[in-house]
């Protein structure tokens, strides 16, 4: 399974974002981190995407870890983000009927 996590904060909050993420604690060995990418916007601040993978078995504790670690930025500035469960063309493809 894969959930994506979309982050947004203003450039004034840069400094602040980065002394957080430096104190995030390492995720458990059954969650892959891909990113952050970091993107810079003219009218969206900074924005950054992470992708997490975890087995679906394990799914309520990733959920968990992952929201934990969103927690850390709580209180930044104009911090805001959103988490989307992704599903993968296998998924889809079961969801609308087909093997």
């Amino acid at each position: 399974m894969v959930t994506v996590s979309m982050v947004s904060y203003p450039p004034e909050s840069a400094v602040e974002m980065t002394k957080r993420f430096f104190k995030l604690s390492p995720v458990p060995d059954f969650v892959t981190v891909v990113g952050p990418y970091t993107i810079t916007e003219l009218e969206g601040g900074i924005q950054a995407i992470t992708i997490y993978k975890y087995d679906k078995a394990k799914a309520g504790e990733a959920n968990e870890v992952i929201a934990n670690a969103h927690m850390t930025f709580y209180g930044v500035a104009g911090y805001r983000y959103s988490l989307k469960l992704a599903a993968g063309a296998a998924t889809s493809a079961k969801m609308v009927g087909l093997k």
